[in-house]
């Protein structure tokens, strides 16, 4: 019997945009009208304007209001018609904030991001029944990220407690490097039980993996905006069931497919290197950092006695 392992870290983004309007307001002073109106006649005799077109263009400019300020629309000539200002609404676009956790892009699979400084994740894992038992099993894991995953190794620890009903008596400690590289990369290697106590069931499973994301929509908020890619080998739980019930210390393969269906769901798909598990991650809460990933594995009946229905849920937390 082989325990499904549910790892729930999740990392969270907020941007804050702020759009600024400045009003610029121009006033014309009315001692100014003498002098333009001199400038008016002036040019008017110089120019020899018709007398028709003087009287008008000197009354534009000398007819004011009632405070004694000056027009600023002339009258027209014939056939010119009228200037009316039209009143335009000021619009003022609404932001809406991000979600503060990214749905995950695997279930059960490791991928190549991981955990960095600052950043922390408490998840619990549940599942139905165990293979070939009618028992069901929770499982809960607690991570923290060391590093900076950008400029050189990201490092993430983590510890899965196996029995909920006494956490302390069971459990291991889990290691991953990972490092982001250009054009959307992420690799990560790690071990999954590094160091174990008590009864785990699931031994130590060394792994590598890389994940690819491909961006469909630079706008996020909009549907099927991005996908995952993630393929890896391993040893331990990634072997084919027959090759770890025969104690074959062989390497499996495995991958996970997520698309980014909406901005908080991605729809996942996965082969765990014995079966296949299929589910939908989701962030339900727009800000508050929490991810909820329902899944059904062992669907293909390659590995176990029948799909199992599965569930975790996990909490991030930036310093």
């Amino acid at each position: 019997m082989k325990l499904t392992k549910l790892h729930c870290i999740c990392l969270s983004l907020a941007i804050l945009n702020t759009l600024n309007i400045l009003l610029f307001t121009n006033k014309t002073h009315a001692q100014e009208l003498d002098c333009n109106l001199s400038e008016v006649k002036k040019h008017s005799k110089n120019r020899q304007i018709a007398p028709e077109q003087s009287c008008q263009l000197t009354k534009s400019i000398t007819a004011s209001n009632s405070s004694g300020s000056p027009a600023l629309r002339r009258i027209p000539n014939q056939g010119e018609q009228q200037f009316e200002p039209t009143r335009i609404p000021l619009r003022i676009p609404t932001y809406r904030r991000s979600y503060r956790a990214a749905p995950s892009i695997t279930i059960i699979n490791p991928s190549g991001y991981g955990a960095a400084a600052g950043n922390a994740g408490i998840g619990v894992g549940f599942q139905e029944r165990v293979r070939f038992k009618n028992d069901a099993d929770g499982v809960i894991g607690l991570g923290f990220g060391l590093g900076n995953p950008q400029k050189n190794i990201g490092v993430q620890l983590g510890v899965s407690l196996v029995d909920v009903s006494d956490p302390f008596r069971d459990g291991a400690i889990n290691l991953k490097l990972h490092r982001r590289l250009p054009s959307d990369f992420s690799v990560a290697t790690g071990v999954q039980g590094i160091a174990t106590w008590g009864n785990t069931d699931g031994g130590s499973s060394v792994y590598g993996v890389t994940t690819k994301r491909l961006v469909l929509q630079q706008d996020r908020s909009k549907p099927f905006s991005e996908i995952y890619a993630s393929v890896g080998i391993g040893g331990g739980q990634f072997r084919l069931e027959e090759d770890i019930d025969n104690g074959v210390e062989s390497v499996g393969i495995f991958g996970s497919l997520a698309v980014r269906v909406i901005e908080p769901i991605n729809l996942i798909t996965e082969w765990t290197g014995q079966d296949l598990t299929i589910g939908v991650s989701v962030v339900p809460f727009r800000n508050i950092p929490l991810v909820i990933v329902p899944a059904v594995t062992d669907v293909t009946g390659a590995a176990g006695d029948g799909g199992r229905v599965i569930l975790g849920v996990g909490y991030s937390i930036s310093f």
